[in-house]
């Protein structure tokens, strides 16, 4: 049974939506290289056991199950699952992180990618975590900053920049509108300190992408899952329709979102 949590934040994106799975992938093709160097990074080893939150298409899952081997064990756990596949040593769990029943002091690895900017208990949701972690157990929190606005470096016409624009402004005002903090990565570092983890780090790991690639078209995915409400939120359908062209013409030249990775361990004593 999914789970709620009875308040005011909500996920603007659904895996169950016609483009989750095309959203899934697209996101898995930006950011798996990054979060498997990160999870590396982190130490991830033969036999631990990990908890991979808002796990999406699964990915980063099975990969973490490679790493840990028969002796380890990863959980997966989203309000949908749908889409990650199980395994020997793969528990697929349906909840929600703010409420769902996380063991004391059991993983050796926490790992949450694109969750935490949604939630506005995002800092009781971390405190969570770290609880949830083995005394020296890591913690690897993923999230975009949008707060940039230069992404755009090249536009096949001064109309096309201009929708560009419009469309981030109206994806960001439903995502804040949600209890969503576009702002939250910068700050998650020394969010992750004050919740008691030390050796805390951030990597940052961006890349240009041209048009019809996989950050460009992540673009024209989400215009159409938030269709009615991007135009609910004032934009044209001419707009979108000037988007999605051109992010996947082949003169557009833009960055994706800034990822930054915050690493931290839970003190062994």
């Amino acid at each position: 049974m999914t789970t709620t949590a009875p308040d005011a934040s909500a996920y603007t994106f659904r895996n169950a939506d016609q483009q989750g799975p095309n959203q899934l992938q697209i996101l898995a093709e930006i950011l798996d290289e990054h979060t498997t160097d990160m999870l590396v990074h982190a130490g991830i080893a033969d036999g631990w056991h990990c908890l991979d939150v808002g796990p999406g298409r699964g990915t980063i899952t099975t990969w973490m199950a490679q790493q840990v081997g028969p002796a380890g064990h990863v959980t997966a756990l989203d309000l949908d699952p749908r889409h990650v596949i199980g395994g020997d040593t793969i528990t697929i769990q349906q909840g929600d992180v703010r409420i769902v029943d996380l063991p004391d002091g059991h993983y050796d690895l926490i790992h949450t990618r694109l969750v935490l900017l949604h939630l506005a208990e995002r800092l009781a949701v971390l405190d969570r975590l770290v609880t949830a972690l083995k005394p020296g157990g890591v913690l690897v929190v993923s999230d975009w900053d949008a707060t940039d606005r230069s992404m755009l470096v090249h536009a096949p016409t001064p109309q096309a920049a201009a929708a560009f624009d419009t469309f981030q402004d109206g994806l960001l005002a439903i995502l804040e509108t949600n209890g969503a903090d576009v702002g939250w990565a910068r700050r998650a570092p020394a969010a992750v300190r004050a919740a008691g983890m030390v050796d805390v780090e951030t990597i940052v790991h961006n890349r240009l992408w041209p048009g019809g690639g996989a950050g460009n078209l992540l673009h024209v995915s989400n215009s159409y899952q938030l269709h009615d409400a991007l135009l609910g939120a004032g934009l044209r359908v001419e707009e979108l329709e000037l988007l999605r062209e051109a992010m996947q013409d082949p003169q557009t030249l833009a960055y994706c979102y800034w990822m930054f990775t915050t690493i931290g361990r839970r003190p062994k004593r």
